[in-house]
């Protein structure tokens, strides 16, 4: 899941951009959903400055515009072609990835797709101003989860999950399932090392469950030693 924000192009141009990278999703390499800010890839047109287009490591840059106007770096000339446009997504998603690898790129929002969380404690209202967070923190409630799986129930965009779990992580309301988990190992292993040793007259059963041995012999009550003197059972202690 990438994001991508758009700076300076028209209205027109900039719904006819939105619409070619939700009609391309199931063909580019990437998931992308556009962003007001801080996105993975900004979209700029001739309106932002040359100087605030400047590509960066971390958040690459792709200018829009006529085609006799072509910029430095990343370009898609006007009108935008699909064909164009989804090469260049694949590209630039790729260096993405790879920053994100290195360390170099890696957004507050980032969230993979098969990461497993749960949710600590209900939101607060503030986290909660829409139905459709307040459906999202439902579905959260009292089991792990993923974004995958998340966007699958709810019915909601990628982005507006994506948005909520990073507002959730921000607020430490969100937790790891195996962040989770190793507090609990930790816990099982150190209840094993401080319980004592087992006694010796505790020894295992074929299905491993203990069973303790007397340690002295059951002294046998008035009948049966009446019976053991009358011979009747000849290994009972006299």
């Amino acid at each position: 899941m990438l994001s991508f924000s758009v700076e300076g192009l028209p209205p027109r141009e900039e719904l006819l951009f939105k619409s070619l990278v939700r009609l391309l999703d199931h063909r580019t390499h990437q998931h992308w959903a556009w962003k007001a800010a801080q996105a993975d890839l900004r979209v700029v047109g001739e309106q932002v400055p040359t100087d605030a287009a400047a590509p960066s490591v971390a958040v690459p840059v792709l200018a829009v515009g006529p085609a006799d106007s072509p910029r430095g770096g990343h370009f898609l000339p006007l009108p935008l072609h699909a064909d164009e446009l989804e090469h260049t997504l694949n590209r630039l998603g790729a260096m993405v990835v790879h920053a994100r690898g290195l360390g170099l790129a890696a957004p507050d929002g980032h969230i993979a797709e098969d990461e497993e969380f749960r949710l600590l404690r209900w939101p607060p209202a503030a986290l909660l101003e829409t139905p459709a967070r307040i459906r999202l923190a439902t579905l959260m409630t009292g089991r792990p989860t993923s974004l995958q799986l998340l966007r699958q129930r709810s019915g909601l965009a990628p982005q507006d999950c994506l948005d909520f779990l990073a507002d959730l992580r921000r607020a430490d309301l969100l937790e790891g399932a195996r962040q989770a988990a190793q507090p609990a190992a930790a816990a099982a292993v150190a209840a094993v090392a401080a319980a004592p040793s087992a006694p010796d007259s505790v020894l295992p059963l074929t299905d491993s469950r203990p069973v303790a041995l007397a340690r002295d012999t059951v002294q046998p009550g008035l009948l049966a030693r009446i019976r053991s003197r009358l011979g009747l059972l000849p290994t009972a202690p006299k």
